[in-house]
């Protein structure tokens, strides 16, 4: 009889692990990872599984700390060579966060699926059993092998770096910002796209330096920008409008961040598209090129403040920052 495949399954989370609390009035973490596992008997059939109870928590109390531990966890059990496949359980609305960091600074060829659920343990058509089988076919399917850390939800495969959670509650939540994505899932029939992702790596720093999103929208001044800077920030991202454009007073609060050598990093606010320079005017891209910013090509600004913070903790200059966006 042939071997079953190997999965690991790690749990940290999410609305996927939420019961509904009466007291409280809505859900709250309460499953292990084992527990979900065991809701879906079809895994059984398909791999041998071992859970890893990383955590239980909501996505938005995931910090860069976290991102960091958890990477160094998966190092080591991906060391021992036993998992052709993992799945790690994460809520939605940071996932793509984490997947990103994963992505960049765990180079291989195992396969990294994340998946999570739109709807609670508890709710009367629970999306999270369906997504974790798809996660575990495709994290075992062989060409899912060194295509770097996937989403999958919803029978939709993206990759790290292009997924991003569009809707706050439909099933179907995600999509990739660069069309087509990478693939579908459909009752263990895994069918990847001939969409291309480029990826960027960086060894695993020992830190995560702060780095702040500053927002760019009609009459802001550079006051938040001042005050990041003023909280220690080693970088900043500026979620820009169109294809990288901010006003002047803003433009005015970049120029004294990039003199005091602090990194910029223009992305935009706009779902779809690149960042490129276009205009000229002070605040425009040509003008924040000129000045030294670094464009985040198609990179969101949560995934552009992953990378900064990344290359920032690997010691990389400005230069070295700018290769990584390119």
């Amino acid at each position: 009889m042939p071997t079953k495949p190997h999965l690991l399954v790690v749990a940290t989370g999410g609305t996927i692990a939420m019961r509904l609390d009466p007291a409280s009035g809505g859900p709250v973490p309460a499953l292990t990872g084992a527990e979900l596992v065991a809701a879906v008997p079809p895994l059984a059939t398909v791999a041998e599984v071992q859970v890893e109870e990383f955590a239980n928590i909501p996505s938005e109390h995931m910090t860069p700390e976290f991102w960091l531990r958890l990477a160094r966890r998966l190092q080591a059990l991906l060391a021992q060579g036993w998992a052709d496949g993992v799945v790690i359980l994460h809520g939605t609305d940071t996932m793509e966060e984490t997947a990103f960091f994963l992505d960049i600074v765990l180079p291989g060829e195992t396969p990294i699926v994340l998946t999570g659920a739109m709807r609670a343990a508890t709710d009367p058509n629970p999306d999270g059993p369906a997504n974790l089988l798809d996660a575990a076919t495709v994290a075992l399917h062989p060409e899912s092998r060194g295509r770097g850390v996937l989403i999958v939800m919803n029978g939709q495969i993206h990759s790290a770096r292009r997924g991003t959670k569009v809707d706050t509650s439909d099933l179907d939540a995600f999509e990739s910002v660069q069309p087509p994505d990478l693939g579908r899932v459909r009752s263990g029939w895994v069918q990847f796209s001939q969409a291309w992702t480029p990826h960027v790596h960086v060894p695993l720093p020992e830190r995560l330096p702060r780095v702040d999103i500053i927002p760019m929208y009609a009459g802001v001044d550079d006051f938040a920008l001042a005050a990041a800077l003023e909280r220690g920030a080693a970088g900043l991202v500026i979620a820009s409008v169109g294809a990288g454009n901010v006003n002047e007073a803003l433009y005015q609060g970049i120029l004294k961040a990039l003199a005091a050598g602090v990194p910029v990093v223009i992305s935009s606010r706009v779902p779809f598209g690149r960042v490129r320079p276009i205009y000229a005017y002070a605040g425009g891209g040509v003008a924040l090129q000129r000045a030294g910013a670094i464009f985040a090509n198609d990179l969101n600004p949560q995934k552009s403040r992953v990378l900064l913070m990344v290359g920032l903790g690997a010691g990389y200059d400005r230069e070295g920052l700018a290769r990584l966006f390119e």
